[in-house]
């Protein structure tokens, strides 16, 4: 909720899952309207990318106009790419905290990568000076 509040006070939808096991997530049901619109999926860790896919197979099956996903930490241990890469997803978005051979990326043209360098960079300044870091949330 906090998230879509951030986001301007956007709709919400929730994907129910479990987690049975290490790797292994079951999506149940889905809390929420998503026919017609863009859903965002975001995560902490892409690993296998089993669970985002499921997630946007049933926003798709509801009915969703796209599904993009987002998450902080891009792990890709096979098969996350073949995954994420079957056309599912309109968009990929992580970030640079765990690094990539773009070589192996070539068939995934719906991936974008954001650095963290600026972020890095500027909590460093801040702790350094004893600023605040909160403001950067």
């Amino acid at each position: 909720r906090a998230f879509a509040k951030k986001l301007g006070d956007a709709p919400l939808a929730i994907v129910d899952k479990r987690r049975q096991a290490h790797n292994v997530a079951k999506v149940y049901n889905l809390i929420g309207d998503v026919e017609g619109k863009t859903c965002v999926l975001v995560d902490d860790m892409i690993d296998t990318a089993g669970t985002l896919s499921a997630g946007a197979a049933l926003l798709k099956d509801r009915g969703a106009k796209e599904v993009i996903a987002c998450c902080t930490h891009a792990v890709f241990s096979p098969p996350a790419i073949e995954r994420l890469s079957n056309g599912d997803f309109e968009e990929v978005i992580i970030t640079d905290t765990i690094p990539h051979s773009l070589a192996n990326m070539r068939d995934f043209p719906q991936l974008t990568i954001l650095s963290t360098a600026n972020l890095l960079a500027e909590t460093i300044w801040r702790v350094h000076s004893e600023s605040s870091v909160i403001k950067l949330m």
